[in-house]
């Protein structure tokens, strides 16, 4: 019998409605899993026992009274910097090791609304940067290859879904770091529009890029997380009240007749050749599902990266500016980006936020007649943690941020939404192909990535920190 940690958030619930589990069963089958591969991967900063339990049981209650909600008993982590209320959260970091919040983050009070049931806080590079290894909690392993880092900065998120310690969590996204670890993890992670999730009660790292959102392992469940979390919340300005539609129901529907835009050029410059080769696999497997893939252009790709870095070392400067002393002690990435930001001057900052319109632009020009854009998700395998701030490019070792930033930037500089599915496994790891859409079109997304996962086997493998 296939153990409930194994099943994900929409076969839980297909379990429960039909009276084959409980909340209370998934949730000791996840806490078993958690016991048993942590000691591997450190994916975990805070495991919530007792009170998981005691939220399980007050979900098999509901469902035995008929009362479920739509995540009802479905166990979740969430990324140590959304605050929790009563329960420590670190922002990955030493400074906040004792920071007990005094309310949810919104997402976190919806999830729990909606029924889910908090099982654990998740490992984080310090206050969402990319890295390496964080010098406080220290080091999350990938499922896949202990060895390799499991991406970031969402790194525990990617981890524990993958290793199947739960079948939800929420991640952040300020460059890729929702899509990078769910590409290195073989999961599915979708960085929603542009002010679709409320971020009231997440730490920040760059107001105008940051993003919350879910990852999974199948497109059906994003659809679920997302369905839970977005809609406006009046203590976040940036959140928007757009129409969310039935993203469930838009898993279900055909994609034959639709047309994907394959971004040529710059973004697919640094391609490791094994990775390229299952990127090719994927697009031909899109062809086979009756999708029509078209080449487009992004004339300026190339003036993303230094756009986004300028707003991220101002907007991070401005929220960080106390945590500069013993920046020393600080994680490797964070100690160079905000050690970098005070020299970004005003001027600079206001020219990156004046090319975003022209990026914009440049993506509806590149969607016109296509439903979304096709690109990879990663170009390089995961590094390994001893070398986790380069990347392997062929016979090149290049940096990190050059490589696997290049693909995620430009969805988070437009605000559009992006979603990472994982395709054929390259030397044993996940690979990756990414579809990103027009604002507030996550359906799209969520519909072609679900026809994807109907017509292949690319998000089941099971990574081998579980076979032994």
């Amino acid at each position: 019998m296939t153990e409930l940690c194994e099943l994900t958030a929409s076969e839980l619930l297909a379990a429960y409605a039909a009276g084959e589990a409980t909340p209370s069963e998934a949730v000791r089958s996840c806490l078993a899993r958690i016991e048993e591969v942590e000691p591997r991967i450190n994916a975990v900063l805070l495991t919530l026992a007792e009170s998981a339990l005691a939220a399980a049981a007050e979900s098999d209650a509901r469902w035995a009274q008929g009362r479920a909600r739509p995540l009802e008993g479905v166990p979740y982590g969430l990324k140590d910097i959304v605050a929790t209320a009563g329960i420590t959260t670190t922002g990955g970091s030493a400074l906040y090791r004792d920071h007990v919040p005094d309310e949810d983050a919104a997402l976190a009070a919806r999830l729990r609304e909606a029924g889910g049931i908090l099982l654990a806080k998740l490992a984080t590079f310090e206050f969402a940067c990319g890295g390496a290894v964080n010098r406080t909690f220290g080091a999350t392993r990938n499922p896949w290859d202990t060895d390799r880092t499991a991406g970031g900065s969402s790194s525990g998120s990617g981890a524990a879904v993958a290793a199947r310690e739960m079948p939800l969590a929420i991640g952040t996204d300020t460059a890729g770091s929702i899509r990078i670890p769910s590409a290195f993890c073989g999961l599915t992670g979708l960085k929603a529009t542009y002010g679709r999730v409320p971020r009231h009660g997440v730490m920040g790292l760059s107001w105008t890029l940051d993003h919350a959102g879910p990852m999974a392992r199948s497109a059906v469940d994003c659809a679920l997380m997302l369905a839970a979390i977005a809609g406006p919340d009046p203590r976040d300005p940036t959140s928007f009240d757009a129409e969310l539609g039935d993203l469930v129901g838009a898993t279900t529907a055909p994609v034959d007749g639709l047309r994907l835009g394959r971004v040529r050029g710059y973004l697919e410059d640094l391609f490791h050749p094994p990775l390229a080769a299952a990127y090719e696999q994927a697009l031909a497997e899109f062809t086979e599902l009756g999708v029509t893939v078209v080449d487009v252009e992004l004339p300026s790709a190339d003036l993303i990266e230094p756009a986004t870095w300028a707003i991220v070392y101002a907007e991070m400067l401005s929220l960080h500016e106390g945590h500069l002393a013993g920046i020393e002690d600080r994680d490797e990435m964070g100690a160079s980006l905000l050690g970098a930001a005070p020299f970004v001057s005003a001027a600079d900052y206001l020219r990156a936020l004046r090319l975003r319109p022209l990026f914009q632009r440049e993506l509806e020009a590149a969607l016109a007649g296509c439903d979304a854009l096709v690109l990879p998700g990663h170009t390089a395998l995961p590094p390994r943690i001893a070398e986790a701030m380069t990347a392997q490019v062929g016979d090149a070792t290049l940096p990190w941020l050059d490589v696997f930033c290049r693909t995620q930037a430009p969805f988070n500089l437009t605000g559009c939404p992006a979603l990472v599915l994982p395709t054929a496994l390259v030397e044993g790891m996940p690979t990756s192909v990414q579809l990103a859409g027009r604002p507030f079109d996550e359906a799209t997304l969520l519909r072609l990535g679900a026809a994807y996962q109907r017509a292949t086997e690319h998000h089941t493998p099971r990574p081998p920190v579980l076979r032994g």
